[in-house]
């Protein structure tokens, strides 16, 4: 994912990575859609009866909001996030 714009990512077999949003210019020198995500948990995505809840990036939190069903995504991380 990247970070900014979420699942917009595409990588070559030099093993690099670029964002291909046009506004973008992140890209990183490794395959960083075979990686583990390396960006921090800002967001939670918890299924709608309460079952099961994770924390996401900013990135996966764009992604989620697209695809989940049964579940919604929260601002901030599980454990932290804002009481309102």
């Amino acid at each position: 994912m990247c970070p900014d714009h979420g699942a917009t990512l595409r990588s070559n077999a030099i093993r690099s990575s670029w964002c291909t949003d046009l506004t973008c210019l992140n890209a990183w020198s490794y395959d960083r859609l075979a990686a583990p995500c390396p960006e921090v948990a800002t967001h939670t995505v918890r299924a709608d009866d309460g079952s099961t809840e994770y924390g996401v990036c900013d990135g996966h939190a764009i992604g989620a909001r697209l695809q989940i069903v049964g579940g919604r995504v929260l601002p901030g991380a599980p454990n932290h996030r804002p009481t309102a």
